[in-house]
């Protein structure tokens, strides 16, 4: 997987796509999670064409089903060296309360790791605390993630700042609130 992924980032890094890796591989780069399950990447909106192109050339678009949890603008799945990749562009899911759209943009790179000498980027955990919430079913990576940050301190406390002037539940705004006052008195 990590080849894979490494090998896709030399295509992205060429074409100057901007672009940032999520989801279970970021967890793992953080030690929050052991084996992960595919690869998620964002990509900014103005790069989507270029990255579908790319991706086409050197794997298989797999076909979507749609669903009532995302309002994604672009949302591509593609199989590439046996690897499972989902690649999105102007993420958005629908909560309780409406939509919440994600911004991705250079900002929201947290991190580059150098794999196989390719320079990956990484979005951050903050931002991922808060997607997270949005997704059904995924309160054990939430608690994970909250843990973490707990204890090693926000990296990124204005994704989180950037992320309440976005239209989320009010039981995550709470939650955000708290979780940057903590990070505040703390640190």
């Amino acid at each position: 997987m990590i080849n894979t992924l490494s090998f896709i980032g030399e295509k992205f890094n060429k074409s100057n796509i901007v672009w940032g890796v999520g989801a279970s591989i970021l967890l793992n780069q953080f030690g929050l999670i052991e084996k992960p399950n595919d690869i998620d990447i964002f990509i900014d909106v103005k790069d989507i064409k270029k990255a579908d192109e790319i991706l086409k050339s050197i794997g298989k678009k797999k076909k979507r089903e749609k669903t009532s949890i995302y309002l994604t603008k672009y949302f591509y799945e593609y199989l590439i060296n046996d690897v499972d990749v989902d690649v999105m562009a102007g993420f958005a899911v629908n909560h309780i309360s409406g939509a919440f759209k994600y911004t991705f943009d250079n900002d929201s790179i947290s991190e580059f790791k150098t794999i196989n000498g390719v320079s990956i980027p990484f979005t951050s955990l903050e931002d991922w605390y808060v997607i997270y919430q949005l997704i059904p079913n995924r309160e054990i990576k939430v608690n994970m993630i909250e843990k973490y940050l707990l204890l090693n301190g926000i990296k990124n406390p204005n994704l989180l700042e950037r992320s309440l002037k976005g239209n989320l539940p009010i039981e995550l705004t709470k939650r955000i609130k708290t979780l940057l006052n903590y990070n505040k008195s703390k640190y």
